[in-house]
């Protein structure tokens, strides 16, 4: 079974989904259907040996599904169908005419019958013309859905309507035929045009990718534009200013800053040197660099991340699924009242045929569950789209929704709550040394280690002024320390236990720390057997990780907790910097899953980690958050949600927003419900208008489409 992504102009709304569903699923050859309403994009399965991609093209073709192989993102932005221009201007006619219609009847019998009454009194041959001209304009695409739907034995919205506006018609309601007919052309068109604003804020912060890329045979000579397409992994590509960057790729030449909003959401550009990896679609701020391509097109962060988020929409919160099964439910059970509305009253009871009959077609009219179907999808859409806005990739609504409910927030400590990397935090000399020639000889030797320590160490020392001695001699001990030769004298750096062993006289080494403390973090300085002093370093901690806790739990997290393999006192003394409740280390990563499997039993759980080490205890949260994503496949893969550009005040945020997500869920369920019941209501009181039930069905469409969309809010609210 081979996959097929196809583009399908009419596939709009959950009612083109079924019909697709159902059509296909009977054919031969087909498989599994994904379906990607807002993108209008239809992925499936088939057996090439039975079925061409041609063949189900022409299957929905059959259905009156104008389906195209799937068309790149940035050109579909704009796309709109013939069909779909046919409909607005058709709409647009339709309305028109029915206006006119409206002025010829009312210009009658407004002076007999007065400014209401004209309604419903006798329309003229001129009248009925230009509304039955107006009902045929907006039934053009209405009444072929609705034959088709007959003759498959299932009822959508189109086949609803059409019955209703025969069943006016029959009552002699011209009027009243014309304004359903009008109001339920314009409800397609307004979904459309929702739909389509939808679309375009989730295809916005995607559509930064260049088509050309500028690529040269070598790093001198002419360069050769060429579609982006075209160009292979190791191709070198040149940048300009101002430029977007079309690939990703590593920095082999030139120096400039980058601004990555486009992919992590940061506000400032970031600054590139050779050796820095770069991605498709942010920009090259200031001069121009050439850059080693490191994936084709379809692989791009930019891609795999668009591929993400397509994934994602199919993940449906809980709410989604069910507000899908009561629909099923809800649908039919109308339908099955509006038929003993429209028999019971008049055979059972005589009352007027035509009043019930009427009563019967508003509340057949109800039945559509549009509104309701569509109250949690746009929302969850919309959310992950502002979340790649923000740096923040969501692999699914319902860890959005997990998240609202998170009470519990786990870190792992390394590279999570601090950078990983060490810095010198103190130097303590013996009184025969000075603290300058301590850190001269440290940085002598150290300057030919590529231990992360080392690196501390030299960058310190020089930050400091110091120029490094020349050092013969030199010999490395792994795991222990390094030692060579000055001015005639030996001289060593290493750890505790290695220099205790060097020394004449441990002991004032050894006073220098407190029992049980972690000495993993100290460089011991010596010459021949006599100590000079130490170099104390800690793993640097994130700026933002004390706001972050402080935010958290203004948010609403009850409880903050590290899980880390680090040594126990330093992640003590991470958990007192930053005043986070609990806190264990030397944890193996089966004993982090352990930990995270007790706590949810009793709480909802969310891990932030690494996303490698941690991924036991990332994957049995509730929600597993990884630091680190960018460009990342196995730490995309491998969490729900991914900080695009490690900013752990990400976390607050994300908290804060998944809650407004949830609240505007909620208030779009309970609006479209209540415009519903209300029409009900107002229908078996008497007040019985089809067009008040298709001017309630679209109002509550455009609604809830709309409250969706303000969940995008401005940048950084």
């Amino acid at each position: 079974m081979q996959w097929l992504s196809l583009f399908i102009e009419e596939m709009c709304c959950p009612a083109e989904v079924a019909l697709i569903r159902s059509e296909l699923s009977r054919k031969p050859g087909i498989g599994e259907m994904e379906f990607d309403v807002f993108s209008r994009r239809l992925n499936v399965q088939h057996d090439s040996a039975v079925l061409t991609p041609n063949g189900v093209i022409r299957f929905l073709a059959a259905i009156n599904m104008t389906a195209h192989p799937w068309i790149d993102v940035r050109e579909m932005a704009d796309f709109q169908s013939r069909r779909q221009r046919w409909r607005t201007v058709l709409t647009w006619l339709s309305g028109l005419v029915f206006l006119a219609g409206i002025l010829f009847h009312a210009i009658q019998y407004v002076p007999v019958e007065g400014l209401l009454g004209w309604v419903a009194s006798e329309t003229t041959v001129y009248t009925r013309v230009l509304y039955v001209v107006s009902l045929l304009l907006g039934f053009v695409f209405v009444f072929p859905s609705a034959l088709r739907s007959v003759l498959r034995g299932r009822a959508d919205m189109n086949l609803l309507m059409t019955v209703a506006v025969i069943g006016a018609l029959v009552l002699n309601e011209w009027f009243e035929a014309a304004m359903v007919t009008f109001l339920f052309s314009l409800s397609l068109w307004l979904e459309q045009w929702s739909m389509k604003q939808v679309q375009t804020a989730m295809r916005g912060h995607l559509q930064q990718s260049p088509l050309i890329a500028r690529c040269r045979q070598s790093g001198g000579g002419q360069s050769v534009e060429m579609p982006i397409e075209q160009v292979d992994v190791g191709s070198l590509v040149e940048v300009w200013a101002g430029e977007l960057i079309p690939l990703d790729g590593q920095v082999v030449k030139g120096e400039s800053h980058v601004n990555q909003a486009s992919i992590t959401g940061e506000s400032f550009p970031v600054a590139k040197r050779i050796g820095d990896a770069v991605f498709a679609g942010t920009t090259n701020m200031e001069s121009t660099l050439q850059l080693q391509t490191t994936s084709r097109v379809n692989d791009s962060t930019i891609t795999r991340t668009m591929r993400l988020v397509a994934e994602a929409q199919s993940k449906k919160t809980e709410i989604q699924t069910s507000v899908e099964r009561f629909a099923e439910v809800y649908t039919p059970a109308v339908m099955l009242i509006s038929l003993l509305l429209m028999v019971v009253p008049p055979v059972l009871f005589h009352q007027p045929f035509d009043q019930w009959f009427h009563l019967a077609l508003v509340v057949l009219v109800v039945a559509c569950p549009c509104a309701l179907v569509i109250s949690t999808p746009v929302a969850t859409t919309v959310a992950l789209t502002r979340g790649i806005r923000e740096g923040v990739l969501i692999r699914g609504g319902r860890f959005l929704e997990s998240m609202a409910n998170v009470d519990v927030i786990c870190f792992d400590k390394t590279g999570t709550l601090t950078y990983g990397r060490p810095q010198v935090e103190s130097v303590w000399c013996v009184a025969s040394s000075t603290r300058d020639e301590v850190l001269e000889i440290a940085l002598a030797l150290e300057s030919t280690s590529n231990h992360p320590l080392a690196y501390a160490i030299v960058k310190f020392a020089q930050q400091q002024g110091l120029v490094a001695p020349a050092v013969t001699d030199l010999e490395v001990l792994h795991g222990t320390g390094i030692r060579g030769r000055l001015d005639g004298h030996e001289v060593w750096v290493g750890n505790v236990h290695w220099a205790a062993d060097l020394l004449d006289n441990p002991t004032e080494l050894l006073e220098q720390f407190q029992p049980g403390e972690p000495t993993g973090l100290v460089v011991v300085v010596g010459i021949e057997d006599q100590l000079l002093g130490l170099l104390w370093l800690c793993d640097e901690m994130r700026d933002e990780s004390v706001k972050t806790i402080q935010d958290l739990e203004a948010a609403g997290v009850k409880k903050t907790r590290i899980l880390s393999g680090d040594l126990t006192a330093n992640v003590e003394f991470v958990r007192e910097s930053l005043g986070i409740a609990e806190a264990e280390g030397e944890l193996l990563p089966e004993q982090k899953l352990q930990r995270i499997e007790e706590m949810a039993k009793q709480s909802t759980i969310a891990m932030v980690g690494d996303g490698v080490n941690d991924a036991p205890a990332l994957m049995r949260a509730d929600v597993g958050i990884a630091m680190g994503a960018l460009g990342l496949d196995v730490v995309l893969q491998s969490a729900d949600i991914s900080l695009m550009n490690n900013d752990l005040r990400k976390l607050p945020w994300l908290i804060r927003f998944s809650k407004k997500v949830r609240r505007t869920v909620r208030l779009n369920i309970a609006f479209a419900l209540l415009a519903k019941f209300s029409v009900l209501a107002a229908a078996l009181s008497g007040f019985a208008h089809l067009w008040l039930a298709v001017l309630a069905d679209t109002g509550a469409t455009l609604i809830v489409v709309m409250n969706g969309m303000r969940l995008l809010g401005s940048r950084h609210d």
